[in-house]
């Protein structure tokens, strides 16, 4: 799975949301999951290669054909995180004309969104540092980047961002008021998938695939993520 990293390059922690789900799966399914994490595009490249499960991904018509997919995990909202003091108005894709929006390379936040990248608005690319991103931003590199969070409590999110994030920056310690602000508006709502080879044999996803389907009618899942 992707890693993400902080400010000073070190490998964040999972959260909590994601270890309670591996919990789950794993006394549910009857399985051992070993989480490796790399940057997004060697995880694509180690799952096409058959080197295990990629978990969260999403589906596009290209990796159809290289990999099977599991039942939707979670419902992953796509946000756009921009500086407080630089508000825009989003409420579709066409608003973002002439702006500069951080992508991590190799990631997708929808077909409509990944058909206007250099077309209707300037990519900037960014590596799997989310703390980087946040520099970026602060610095007025680029107007906004995309945040893929699929916990539903966006205030907290945008709390916790910035205690994480913003806690370098004087004007933050000085005034306790938010440097980073996320759009209430999602880019994008895409389902996150485990995946697998297409050559490999897909019975673990069997498996997980009866652990997601007992999780969504106990209600399990769902309060998973609203934590």
């Amino acid at each position: 799975m992707a890693e993400q990293k902080g400010d000073r390059d070190q490998v964040l922690p999972l959260t909590k949301n994601i270890l309670l789900l591996f919990n789950f799966i794993e006394e549910s399914a009857r399985v051992k999951i070993d989480i490796r994490r790399y940057p997004w595009r060697r995880v694509l490249h180690n799952g096409e290669n058959g080197e295990g499960l990629i978990f969260g991904i999403y589906k596009t018509p290209e990796r159809l054909k290289i990999f099977h997919f599991s039942e939707p995990v979670y419902s992953d909202k796509v946000w756009l995180v921009y500086r407080c003091e630089d508000p825009f108005v989003f409420n579709s894709i066409q608003d973002l004309k002439n702006k500069t929006i951080g992508i991590v390379q190799g990631s997708s936040a929808g077909d409509e969104f990944d058909s206007q990248v250099n077309v209707s608005f300037k990519a900037e690319y960014n590596t799997s540092s989310l703390a980087g991103r946040f520099s970026k931003l602060y610095q007025k590199r680029m107007d906004a980047f995309l945040l893929y969070e699929p916990r539903t409590n966006l205030r907290e999110v945008q709390r916790e961002l910035n205690q994480l994030y913003a806690s370098e920056f004087d004007e933050y310690r000085k005034k306790k008021q938010e440097i980073f602000c996320i759009n209430p508006h999602p880019v994008s709502v895409i389902d996150a998938h485990f995946a697998l080879s297409l050559q490999a044999d897909r019975s673990i996803l069997d498996k997980i695939d009866k652990a997601l389907i007992q999780g969504k009618k106990s209600g399990e899942l769902e309060r998973i993520f609203a934590k």
